[in-house]
């Protein structure tokens, strides 16, 4: 019957279906546009001294983009349209492992430390220079007789070091050199078909390719597509290994990569690191991951040299300190050390250099070189007698190593900058080599001009039937010694410290930079999504500064830049691009931020400004009081003379930036112009706890804080001007936050600090004050006490600190148990003093004591009559400072928070050496003496042979665990053999030492170098000034220091009792608290004030509080390294669709905490399923490919072609991953 209606074709029947369809249409879409009702993940109830209202049940603002009243559904991150309500276990990565685990360390072959400390320091052969020695030449004679050694094979590399900044600025180095090799090459190499180079530095191709004739760049192309230049390492630079922190590393890795694939489409699969002054295991991890097959390295100890010479095992596998999970090979790289000292002609053709200058055949008029004398050019008649003396050196090259192939590279500093050298290398080396190969019977040898991948491949071709094919290697190659300058040892450690007004501007753009990569990235797709065409095109337009921000960050972390050992005007030229991007990089987050802000369609623009006023790169940073408005609109209330409090009805917002993917509990410090004001946090309610500090030494209106002094006046008196404002933010992942301050009439004196000094404040006479006058507000303001007689002592619910009477610097820590019982005290002294330099020898490469002085150290603060304590004791912190002058100002804090935050202590260090003379020959640090038995646990073994064993003690030698570019960490035991300037590690992030019981970890905003030369003692060198040269090539002393501020956390933290050894040793890193604390210090979060005076609507128009991490955190392990936008492939200066999302799980022990009732957990929990449910603002994903490390080639995985959401991720301990993120083009 039915049948029979639709054939006759009903309209009532048809007009019924159409009906129907259209409601089960409607029900579909509704059920899709459902938000997921799942509440977002509370972090547990607050404590008291947070907030003021509990906090459950807050509202969560996603990111603006919608209409005013929010209609955009939101979406799921899967890919694929979700039409049910997800559950958590929807969510759950099974392959994500326990919360808690045990990092083991990984099985090698070779165990840097342990070979280290068994070498023979003072060789012998050290006065001639060269380890070749009898028994060298004895096992190359017997090689020469061995019918089953394979062949000499020898690959010819020429090469060009181009330094991106040294003796003159980058740009000055391109148009004086490298702009003409790189144009030399490319017309010469059409001419001499069979000549082959390498190229490292992109900074420097980018520049010529930018102004090169497109013929030109169509030759380097196809050059480079033929294989005969090959592009090694690839990064923006080659980067320093010692002081650069892993995220600009990997950025500047990042940079490079991406502008090859984009404009020569090739990727890098060769390491080329040969300057950098000692090499870490960081980077070999880094291309590993960038799909590498093979790295080159060439400046490690000389002990180390022989040694690989020795055990012929100068090629080998560098794999983590750490065990995979999975078993697997991750982050391993063949690794090749060039067997002699350094990369030029004379230094690297054999072991004997006197030989090798015959064959840099550069010779230039007006140019006098030791070579140009000796060598001669290649005719008729020496062929055959230069052919034999040369494969007399390639050979013994080749000896050291078991295949029997040697790789020679032929260049030196920014060689080929002549068409004549160019000329002159080729046409001699073609000769030797053309004579060779034309008698490949009487010579036996395979010789050609090529590449680093051809030796890798011919290496590994050798090498596959051999077992085990390349030994394993496991550590770093610090501290860099040579011995070739002046035939004894020089330790490359003093430029982990030199200039550390520069490190820490590099830390600072680094900040910025990341915090505006991840803003720029949401903010940008989330105007895409929405349609905001004005919004798309100012981004559009700004883009350019991020690329630039990027260029210049990457171009500081260049083995000569961050290092501080370039001459001091082109230090300067570094600074000046660092500060121009930074102050870009805050005014790009403040035009993102005010786009996710507004509610809707953004309709205010350039109304939020940075609480920090950068004049120029010379200064510090300088905190700006924020401006209250009156709540009718009128303008900011001014200060009365000599100070006044806020008019009631005044209010000042300001948002707070978390760039982390974490809550953090925050300790805010906030300028005020008045005293009596409260703060509220998003949701209108006032904090409880809040602190009113004085503002110390505002003498002028260029006042830096601490420590400024008007020289000789000895006077510090309190500011009446301004004010500190002192409170606990509790922050959301990833989030931007509201707070406000508003007049308090009637409480906030309760709220107001109590100081202890001696002579701080202005004591107003009858003399100075006219009859009737009011008492200023300052004394009125800060009760100030004599300093009380005795030791100083300040505490808190976790512990007490004892400081001593006259020096006023820390004595002991005495912690608490849960009952609040004291324990037993903790020796923790902490010492300021300096070690002299060695003229000559000290400066800003090298480091060491002055010989001719009986005592290596000196006292720095003895002799200073202007000293100043001051004690500060508030309802949320107390702190003392020392005040030695000009020279130093030294705080240390506790807070009272009821968090975890009150089981650590802050230190800040304010370091101004002054105008030279003042301060010569000075190498500052600041060490803590404790009574940690960090010593090691068994004799290190000895050779009987060389060191015969005499009866005795065993020498206790302390150890210590340094961090390695903020992503690892390396044991480190004391040798006693080569000084304390061999026993000076790099550190980027922290260090710590322990024992059986405590544990002591010191963590840092930048790059220094630190040590643990006695049992219980760890020091950090703070600054260093060296009049003289240290004959390493700058040509100059180290005297441009500038005031700096160095902030630290020190925390110490138990160790479960009866740890013992275990097999295989579990490797050490930092507690989970450590860790979050680490990350903290690096990247703050990011305040500014709003300023609403000329926009009278606009409070009404913003969030309180965005979330652009709506469905909840990160796990505490996982960090946010960066997610950075992608150019555009065809517009190289537009941003794209994608951004490159890297995310690293960082390792952290399990078992060292500093008291479990601290609540960590509550504010960063850990997760044994995963991410969980990652949604990124309100966007909407298109597709998630898991990528190599630079975001280059697609990860050969089955992984990477069905990630569906971010939930399915997966990381191992330690594991830092990168995944391309395409985001859709509308909602």
């Amino acid at each position: 019957m039915s049948f029979k209606l639709f054939r006759r074709g009903s309209a009532r029947c048809i007009g019924l279906l159409s009906a129907f369809v259209t409601i089960l249409l409607c029900l579909y879409y509704i059920s899709i546009g459902q938000p997921n009702p799942a509440p977002i993940s509370g972090t547990g109830p607050p404590t008291a001294a947070l907030r003021g209202s509990p906090l459950n049940g807050l509202s969560a603002f996603s990111v603006g983009g919608g209409s005013s009243s929010m209609q955009v559904p939101k979406t799921h991150v899967s890919i694929a349209s979700n039409t049910r309500r997800a559950s958590e276990d929807d969510f759950t990565n099974r392959q994500w492992g326990n919360k808690c685990y045990e990092l083991l360390q990984s099985d090698t072959n070779i165990t840097a430390r342990e070979e280290h400390s068994k070498f023979d320091f003072q060789p012998e052969w050290m006065r001639s220079k060269e380890y070749w020695d009898r028994g060298f030449e004895e096992r190359f004679e017997a090689q020469k007789k061995d019918k089953q050694r394979p062949p000499l094979k020898i690959i010819v590399v020429p090469h060009s070091h181009n330094d991106p900044g040294w003796l003159k600025t980058f740009t000055n180095y391109f148009q004086s050199d490298s702009r003409q090799i790189l144009n030399l090459l490319v017309t010469k190499m059409q001419e001499y078909t069979d000549m082959t180079f390498i190229w490292s530095e992109i900074s420097f191709l980018q520049l010529w390719w930018d102004q090169a004739h497109p013929t030109k760049q169509r030759a380097l192309k196809r050059l480079i597509d033929s294989g005969r230049i090959e592009i090694t390492t690839g990064g923006w630079v080659m980067t320093d290994e010692a002081n650069v922190h892993i995220y600009p590393m990997l950025d500047q890795l990042i940079e490079g990569h991406q502008w090859l694939k984009n404009n020569l489409n090739v990727t890098p699969k060769v390491g080329w690191s040969i300057d950098p002054f000692g090499h870490g295991s960081t980077v070999p991890y880094l291309l590993s991951g960038a799909n590498f097959e093979g790295a080159i390295i060439q400046r490690i100890h000389y002990a180390w040299k022989q040694w690989f010479a020795r055990q012929q095992s100068g090629d080998f596998i560098w794999k983590p300190y750490w065990r995979s999970r999975s078993g697997s090979d991750k982050g391993s790289l063949l690794t090749h050390n060039m067997p002699f000292d350094i990369y030029s002609i004379k230094g690297s053709c054999g072991p004997h250099p006197f030989i090798c200058l015959n064959f840099d055949f550069r010779k230039i008029p007006g140019e006098y070189t030791e070579y140009s004398v000796k060598a001669q050019f290649i005719t008729d008649d020496n062929l055959e007698s230069k052919a034999q003396l040369l494969l007399e050196q390639y050979a013994r090259t080749a000896s050291l190593f078991p295949h029997n192939v040697a790789l020679i590279p032929v260049g030196d500093d920014f060689r080929y900058n002549k068409e004549r050298e160019v000329d002159q290398q080729y046409q001699n080396y073609k000769k030797l080599i053309d004579h060779i190969m034309a008698n490949k019977r009487l010579y036996n040898t395979d010789i050609r001009f090529g590449t680093p991948s051809d030796y890798f491949e011919a290496i590994k071709e050798r090498m596959r039937d051999h077992t085990p094919s390349f030994p394993s290697f496991k550590g770093d190659f610090f501290v860099y010694s040579d011995i070739f300058s002046e035939g004894r040892p020089a330790y490359w450690s003093g430029y982990f410290t030199t200039r550390p007004f520069y490190k820490l501007l590099s830390s600072e753009l680094e900040h910025q930079l990341r915090s505006t990569e991840i803003l720029f990235t949401l903010a940008y797709n989330t105007a895409r999504q929405a349609k905001r065409e004005n919004a798309i095109k100012i981004y559009e337009k700004n883009y350019e500064l991020i690329i630039n921000a990027r260029r210049n960050l990457g171009l500081f972390q260049h083995h000569d830049a961050i290092t501080g050992t370039s001459k001091a005007a082109v230090m300067r030229d570094y600074a000046m691009r660092l500060f121009e991007s930074t102050q870009n990089m805050v005014k790009m987050q403040e035009s993102c931020m005010e786009l996710l802000l507004q509610k809707g369609i953004p309709r205010h623009h350039g109304f939020l400004l940075s609480e920090f006023e950068r004049d120029n790169f010379n200064k510090l940073p300088r905190k700006m009081p924020i401006q209250m408005v009156n709540g009718d609109e009128s303008p900011p209330t001014s200060p009365a003379a000599g100070g006044g409090a806020a008019a009631a009805g005044s209010v000042g917002s300001f948002v707070m930036y978390n760039s982390l993917a974490q809550k953090r509990l925050e300790i805010v410090t906030l300028r005020v112009q008045h005293p009596n004001v409260k703060i509220l946090n998003d949701q209108g309610v006032e904090l409880s706890h809040i602190q009113i500090n004085p503002v110390w030494n505002i003498a002028d209106s260029n006042d830096q804080g601490l420590g400024t002094t008007a020289s000789g006046t000895g006077r510090i008196r309190t500011s009446t001007r301004q004010y500190e404002v002192m409170f606990v933010a509790e922050l959301e992942p990833l989030s931007l936050t509201t707070y406000r301050v508003q007049v308090d009439e009637t409480n906030y004196k309760r709220n107001v600090a109590t100081i202890y000094c001696d002579d701080c404040t202005e004591q107003p006479t009858l003399a100075s004050r006219a009859p009737g006058e009011p008492e200023p507000l300052s004394t009125a303001v800060f009760e100030a006490r004599g300093k009380p007689a005795g030791d100083i002592q300040l505490e808190n619910l976790h512990m007490r600190l004892l400081f001593d009477e006259k020096s006023g610097f820390l004595k002991s820590i005495t912690r608490k148990n849960q009952k609040k019982e004291l324990l037993k005290p903790l020796q923790c002294n902490i010492k300021f003093a300096a070690y002299r330099s060695a003229q000559f020898h000290s400066g800003a490469y090298l480091f060491k004591t002055d010989p001719e002085q009986s005592e290596a150290e000196k006292e720095v603060l003895e002799d200073d009559a202007d000293m100043r304590i001051i004690i500060t004791s508030g309802p949320i912190a107390s702190d003392v400072t020392v005040i030695y002058g000009q020279f130093l100002a030294h705080t240390v804090r506790i807070f009272n928070t009821r968090t975890h935050l009150d089981s650590a202590i802050y230190l800040e260090n304010d370091i101004d050496f002054e105008p030279p003379p003042k301060n010569r020959e000075t190498e500052l640090f600041m060490r803590l003496v404790t009574n940690i038995d960090n010593i090691a646990q068994a004799p290190l073994p000895r050779d009987p042979l060389k060191e015969p064993v005499e009866p005795g003690p065993m020498p206790e030698l302390p150890i210590f665990y340094s961090d390695q570019n903020g992503f690892q960490y390396h044991e480190r035991i004391k040798v006693p053999a080569i000084g304390i300037e061999g026993n000076y590690f790099p550190i980027t992030s922290g260090a710590f030492i322990q024992d059986s019981r405590l544990r002591l970890t010191l963590l840092t905003t930048h790059a220094q170098g630190a040590a643990s030369y006695e049992p219980g003692q760890l020091e950090v060198m703070l600054d260093r000034r060296t009049l003289y040269d240290d004959y390493r090539g700058m040509g100059e002393g180290v005297v441009d220091s500038r005031l700096t501020r160095h902030k630290f956390w020190l925390l110490v933290e138990d160790i479960p009792g009866g740890q013992h050894v275990v097999q295989p040793p579990s490797y050490k890193v930092l507690s989970q608290q450590a860790q979050h604390l680490a990350n903290t210090l690096r990247y703050p979060p990011n305040i500014y004030f709003v300023n609403s005076l000329e926009q009278p609507d606009l409070s009404v128009a913003l969030l309180p509080l965005v979330k652009l991490l709506p469905k909840g955190a990160l796990p505490c392990d996982v960090h946010l390294t960066t997610l950075r936008t992608l150019s555009d492939p065809e517009l190289q200066l537009f941003p794209s669709a994608s951004a490159l999302l890297v995310l690293h799980r960082q390792g952290f022990d399990c078992s060292v905490s500093a008291g479990a009732e601290l609540g960590l957990e509550d504010v960063c929990p850990l997760s044994s399923k995963g991410l969980g449910n990652v949604q990124l603002g309100r966007l909407s994903l298109h597709t998630i490919e898991a990528t190599s490390l630079t975001g280059t080639e697609q990860k050969p995985s089955t992984e990477s072609l069905h990630i569906r959401s971010l939930s399915e991720i997966s990381l191992e301990p330690m594991e830092l991953r990168t995944f391309n993120l395409t985001f859709r083009a509308e909602v």
